[in-house]
């Protein structure tokens, strides 16, 4: 298992996350619900500070059946006298801090809404399993973006436009 390692959820999987089974591990929950087919093992690794304690999980997830991998094909690097590349600066990343507990308030309360009012109570569980013990700035995005990813497909773009206008006020206060 590498770090461009693909995971997806298997049937089992999908339904542990609607059943919520009593017993099952908080921590194993939330991974299995950022499990979505996209995201490798370098991406999953944002949300967890322990990199082996995080492998650790997912082969157990992956024993319960859970879920599955698929390796994502690697494209071989380009040569240093391949002309057409041009050099790159380093991304320089800053650990950004979680908001007030009243702006996270403040967001959920938004979040949770819309959820009810939009889309019949599909984020419910990210809002338990992920939302309401993030400890990250990271997590709080992907939370956000999730939310916004959601009701757009719904079709309230509007609506995702005029509510993520909010969620902006509520983060800046």
């Amino acid at each position: 298992m590498d770090n461009t390692t693909l995971f997806f959820r298997t049937d089992s999987g999908n339904h542990e996350l609607q059943a919520r089974t009593p017993g099952f591990p908080i921590k194993q929950r939330q991974l299995l619900f950022l499990i979505d087919g996209q995201k490798r093992i370098a991406d999953l690794a944002a949300f967890s500070p322990d990199l082996e304690d995080l492998k650790l999980r997912l082969i157990k997830l992956q024993e319960m059946g859970l879920i599955q991998t698929h390796a994502i094909e690697r494209t071989p690097l380009p040569t240093i006298f391949d002309a057409t590349i041009q050099p790159v600066e380093p991304v320089r990343t800053k650990t950004k801090q979680l908001p007030s507990t009243k702006a996270l308030q403040n967001v959920r309360r938004i979040i949770s809404m819309t959820d009810q009012t939009y889309l019949a109570n599909k984020l419910e569980y990210m809002l338990v399993d992920v939302f309401d013990v993030m400890q990250t700035a990271d997590e709080l995005q992907f939370c956000i973006d999730r939310w916004q990813k959601t009701l757009r497909e719904a079709g309230f773009h509007e609506m995702a436009d005029a509510y993520m206008w909010q969620v902006r006020s509520a983060l800046s206060d």
